[in-house]
This record gives structure tokens, sequence and C-alpha cells, in this order.
């Protein structure tokens, strides 16, 4: 079973804990003013954010379309409106998964939101071949494509809208407020409420500035974690990034807790100790209590945690808590989860 955290190209697809990192809470308090001269931050040990030449408060660039193929033609961004203009391709599963709720979005904000969907990466190098096949592509949608449809010019879009801002996956999405800026860049999946704030006039690019640069500079440190313990090296750089990423940003992402606990009671290397497992085992632990101990992924953790520490009636406990609460289209994890509760008892 497999409970890793997606890359940054992962925010494209949905992430779900890439929420704004929570901040150290009482409990951690003291801990962490006794490390503070020791520890060094995350920033010390990635680097600084670099922010994307196209980004929020940049001005949108130009529509270059060469076809619209669906719904009405828009030819620049007017002041005053709202634009969402979002990248996708035939071939890709995600942006398909989309289309419907981009549909829904667009019937709720007909009269104040123009939704753009630009065909881009199709691989297809002629011009009018490549027409084509998107419109019939899209005919065949129906009603789950329902707001304007574009083919790009070339790859005019790709390279003055995807590029500068950074954007190596699809779907991706850009808010145009109403002074034609860049106001949000992301999953069209993650964008109702940054939409509504924009529409309210609300929304803080400060803000939104502020919080890419803190999950930028988290899923850094994620990725340096993973490899360490996946490969072996710089497991000491790697030990740091896990303890200040459960104690300073996952403490409300019972997901990422998750993940970092697995990382490390699964990891092969030669070099994990007593030490790693003690953070698996408060990591798997944190991930239990903020799900109330209902989610039969993080308890099987938990149990592998509680196992290596020695617990082992606590490991048969929650492994086979774990078992009860699978669900139907999980079933096919149940004779490993059984196999571990058998591997556990006779441990014990």
């Amino acid at each position: 079973m497999k409970r890793t955290i997606t890359t940054i190209a992962g925010l494209c697809a949905g992430i779900s804990f890439l929420a704004t990192p929570a901040l150290a809470g009482p409990e951690h308090k003291e801990h962490k003013m006794a490390d503070k001269a020791a520890q060094p931050t995350l920033e010390d040990i990635v680097g600084e954010v670099a922010i994307p030449e196209l980004f929020i408060g940049s001005s949108a660039p130009e529509l270059q379309i060469a076809k619209f193929v669906k719904g009405d033609s828009v030819q620049q961004f007017e002041d005053g409106k709202v634009y969402v203009v979002e990248f996708w391709a035939t071939w890709c599963g995600p942006c398909i998964a989309a289309f419907p709720h981009l549909s829904e979005l667009q019937a709720e904000h007909k009269e104040s939101v123009q939704f753009i969907g630009v065909n881009v990466w199709e691989g297809v190098d002629d011009q009018a071949e490549r027409i084509e096949k998107v419109e019939g592509f899209v005919a065949d949608q129906g009603d789950r494509m329902s707001y304007t449809v574009a083919v790009e010019n070339g790859s005019a879009m790709a390279d003055t809208w995807m590029k500068p801002a950074g954007q190596n996956g699809i779907p991706a999405a850009f808010i145009v407020d109403g002074k034609g800026k860049i106001a949000w860049v992301g999953h069209p999946m993650n964008m109702d409420e940054p939409l509504e704030s924009v529409l309210a006039g609300n929304f803080d690019a400060k803000e939104a500035i502020a919080d890419y640069k803190k999950q930028s500079l988290m899923m850094a440190g994620y990725q340096k974690f993973m490899t360490g313990f996946r490969t072996g090296e710089n497991i000491d750089e790697a030990t740091v990034i896990a303890k200040i990423l459960v104690n300073d940003y996952f403490q409300d992402e019972p997901g990422a807790l998750n993940a970092v606990a697995w990382t490390l009671l699964s990891s092969n290397s030669d070099k994990v100790t007593e030490e790693h497992t003690k953070i698996a085992y408060n990591a798997a632990k944190q991930a239990c209590e903020a799900t109330e101990w209902k989610d039969w992924m993080i308890l099987d953790t938990y149990a592998m945690a509680c196992h290596k520490m020695g617990k082992n009636d606590e490991a048969v406990k929650w492994q086979t808590k774990a078992i009860e609460l699978l669900p139907e289209d999980a079933a096919k994890n149940k004779p490993e989860l059984e196999a571990t509760l058998e591997k556990y008892k006779n441990q014990g």
C-alpha cells in the first residue's frame, strides 16, 4: 500500500494536504523554544522559494487562439470582468474529470465570470488536424463542457502562460481579475474559494503569495525528506526536515503526517534508527487523533509504528481496527492487512 504525497506538480492534480501550513500549537511551544537556536529552518535547508515570472499580480498575457470551438469568442479581457483561463488536453484524464466542475462554476457565475478552456500540449503539430480533433472531442463531451472552449495558436498559450508560470502539469487554471491581473493559479478543482474571494473583492494577493511561498517551501522540504529516506543519502538532513514538517507544518494535515510516518517506517536504509521510529510513531499518533481514530490507512501505519516500538498489544488492537474500518472500495488490501495482523499476533 502506498502512502506517499505527490510533488508540487501534484498541486495541479489536486493534492489534498496543500493547505496553508499550520503554526506550531501550544503543546510544541516549550520544545520549539529549546530547539530554536540549534535547529535550522526549512528555508535554511532548501533555500529561498523563487516566484515564477508569471504569477499573482502579473498582467495576464494576451489570448492567442487559433479557433474557438465552442461558446462565445473572447478577443481580449474586458475591464471589470473576471475570467478563468483553464488549460487542458484530450488525453488528460484529470482534465476530463474536471470538466463538469468547470461547467458548474460557469453556470453558477454566468453573469460575472467568463470561463475559457484552452487546449494545449495536444501532441498534434498540424493546426487544422488539431482543431478537427478537438472539435470532435468537445462535441462528444456535450454538456460536460458547458463553457467557451478554444484551441491555442500553435504553442502560443502554453509558451506565454504555462511556461512562465512554472506550470508543468494540466489541468491548470488562471483567474484573471477585473483589472486584467492574474489573481490565482492552480488546479481547477481547488478554485472555488479563491474565485469567490476575487468576485467579492476581498482576495488578498499578498497573502496568496505568502501562502504559495510557504507551500512551495514545504514541498521542497518534503521532497528532500522523501529522497533521503528512499536512497539512504543525507539522512541527518532528512531527519531534521522530518521533525520540522511534523512539528511546524503538518500538525493539521493527517494525510501528510501519515505519509511522513509511513516513509520512515518502511525505509530500507540501514541508517534508520530508533529515533526515526519515534518520530514516525508520534506523527502517526497525531494523524490518528486528527481523524478520531477512524481512518483505516492511518491506523495501519500507527499499528506498524506500535509494533516497531515494541508495543505489540497496541499494534494488534489498531491493526484489527484498521481491518474493521476497511471500506469496500479498498477491499483488495484486506489480505495484506490480515497477514500483517497475524505477524503482530505471532510476535506478541
